[in-house]
């Protein structure tokens, strides 16, 4: 049995949002004291940060530690903040295409590349040739 090229590897969240839990919004701040805050609780490491129209603060991480240390974080520049991670960044929907596997079902499909990926649907796509259905590739 072959050694996934993934092994070892553990997915994070990559983009977090700091939310204020009271009216004041969390991106009105100055952006140095901002820089400060974020510098104190991440370390020295560069990372991205993003104000939302909503006023909260959207963070790009670079490491599984960043994101722990973060996501423990209850207060931010002295103000009450939820910190999660975004609804949608953190995810990809893709394709996969392959003659190679007409073969197999969609179970097994779904079981193999669990490990793989956090795989959440399968859905069999075939085309017609001649009024007949086929597999797609």
């Amino acid at each position: 049995m072959s050694v996934s090229p993934f092994a070892g590897w553990s997915p994070f969240k990559k983009f977090m949002v700091i939310s204020s839990k009271g009216s004041a919004k969390v991106a009105d701040r100055s952006p140095f004291k901002i820089h400060r805050e974020l510098k104190s609780i991440l370390g020295d490491e560069t990372i991205e940060v993003t104000n939302l129209g909503s006023g909260d603060l959207m963070v790009e991480l670079k490491s599984n530690e960043q994101a722990q240390k973060l996501g423990a974080t209850t207060t931010f520049l002295d103000t009450p903040v939820t910190v999660s991670p975004h609804k949608s960044l953190n995810s990809s929907k893709g394709e996969i295409r392959s003659r190679d596997l007409r073969c197999c079902s969609e179970e097994e499909m779904m079981e193999e590349l669990s490990g793989v990926t956090h795989a959440r649907a399968s859905r069999y796509v075939g085309m017609r040739t001649k009024f007949r259905p086929t597999p797609s590739s």
